[in-house]
C-alpha cells in the first residue's frame, strides 16, 4: 500500500489561501484517509509566498500566484 498526499487549495482569495493536506491509501479500489487533516493558512505577503514556494509543487504554487497576481 502506498500512502499518497492529497492537497486542496481552499478559500483561495487575493488576500490568502488555506492549504489542506490529507494522506490517503487505496484499499480495494476505495480511497481511505489515514490520520487527520493538516491545514495551514497563508497570506499574500513575501514571507508566506516563500514558504509556499518551498512546500507546494510548482503547479499548486503557480495556481496561487495566478490569483495573487504575483
Amino acid at each position: 500500500m502506498e500512502i499518497k498526499e492529497r492537497i486542496t487549495l481552499d478559500m483561495l482569495t487575493k488576500e490568502g489561501v488555506s492549504v489542506l493536506r490529507q494522506r490517503v491509501i487505496e484499499i480495494g479500489g476505495t480511497e481511505m484517509q489515514v490520520g487527520g487533516n493538516v491545514r495551514n493558512d497563508f497570506t499574500n505577503c513575501e514571507d508566506d509566498r516563500k514558504i509556499l514556494k518551498e512546500q507546494l509543487s510548482e503547479d499548486y504554487y503557480n495556481a496561487v500566484m495566478a490569483v495573487w497576481k504575483v
